[in-house]
């Protein structure tokens, strides 16, 4: 009997992101809400669940991904690649593997602080991009941050004023930003301008280098030895703004000149 090579039914494993051509992939948690819920994590905002976003973007930079920033907004996390070329640039494999990477990571971590087993999922999707609209995006996604921010304490305010949940979506259905605002400061006596940083803007991971002292194990003479470590930023700034816009081009930056120097060693 001739057996089929099934080899040429995976179509979609020819599709490659093209060479040198930095690209976003952006993972969704699915069903979050209700986990949290389960879980009891504070509303509308938990510090204890960013942190755990915190760690399971983390997984991604020490799983043989070299992302240049991972950028979190609520249950969404958003890796930044410059000239990854792990799998060949496979879309097949990367957003199968990224997605994996972090709900595994996510599902050890509630085991581990809550003793509860959950099945948890990511989804993925992949952004193809010029190195011009990087900051773009990511001004997109920053201002979904505040919008998220917005109306989660808005429901929350509706909800603690004993409308169900239907009625609390329908009364926010087109509000506006300011009346949301206005809503927010005054069933909470909440200041949306006021709240966390993290909470408006979200959170950015990325790699720091560090440098540290240490001996030369042949000639016990002291050096220093550069070292790249990952580092949080709770408050970043608003990527519209000069400072913002420096900020993400520093980070590029570095990463581009690290990149340069494997490359010439």
């Amino acid at each position: 009997i001739k057996i089929t090579d099934f080899k040429n039914h995976e179509i979609f494993s020819i599709i490659k992101i093209p060479p040198s051509i930095p690209f976003i992939i952006r993972c969704d948690g699915r069903n979050f809400r209700k986990l949290c819920e389960k879980i009891g994590f504070k509303k509308p905002f938990d510090k204890n669940f960013a942190r755990l976003m915190v760690k399971v973007a983390k997984e991604v930079f020490r799983s043989g991904f070299n992302p240049t920033l991972a950028y979190i907004l609520s249950d969404e996390i958003n890796y930044l690649f410059l000239k990854e070329s792990i799998f060949n640039r496979r879309i097949e494999k990367i957003l199968s593997i990224i997605p994996s990477i972090i709900s595994s990571r996510m599902s050890l971590e509630i085991y581990k602080k809550y003793k509860r087993e959950e099945s948890i999922s990511f989804d993925a999707r992949v952004i193809i991009i010029s190195k011009e609209k990087i900051i773009e995006y990511l001004i997109w996604r920053q201002m979904e941050a505040w919008r998220n921010h917005i109306n989660a304490y808005a429901l929350h305010a509706l909800l603690r004023n004993g409308l169900k949940p239907s009625q609390a979506a329908k009364k926010l259905y087109k509000m506006k930003a300011e009346k949301l605002h206005d809503l927010v400061l005054e069933k909470l006596k909440i200041n949306l301008a006021k709240t966390p940083s993290w909470q408006r803007r979200g959170i950015i991971v990325k790699w720091k280098l560090k440098v540290k002292k240490g001996r030369n194990p042949i000639t016990g003479e002291e050096v220093q030895v550069t070292r790249r470590v990952l580092d949080e930023d709770w408050n970043p700034p608003l990527f519209t703004t000069d400072e913002g816009r420096e900020y993400i081009k520093n980070i590029i930056w570095n990463i581009e000149k690290e990149l340069r120097k494997r490359y010439m060693s």
